[in-house]
């Protein structure tokens, strides 16, 4: 398999290779407690979506009433 990865691009290395992977995974360490802040942000964003609905509802009720 290394001997046909050699004739598609023979430029780069495997040391290359293994530091654009470093590279990447840590740009996504870099990122995660981003992503988890965001879930916490979700979360939030959820319940006062519901809450507005629940609230529109309610008043749609009442104007229904008078």
């Amino acid at each position: 398999m290394a001997e046909a990865a050699k004739g598609i691009n023979p430029e780069i290395t495997p040391e290359e290779v293994t530091e654009e992977v470093k590279e990447a995974a840590a740009e996504v360490v870099e990122k995660a407690p981003f992503l988890a802040s965001w879930e916490k942000v979700r979360a939030i964003v959820l319940f006062y979506t519901i809450y507005v609905m629940a609230a529109a509802l309610l008043l749609a009720l009442h104007l229904m009433v008078l």
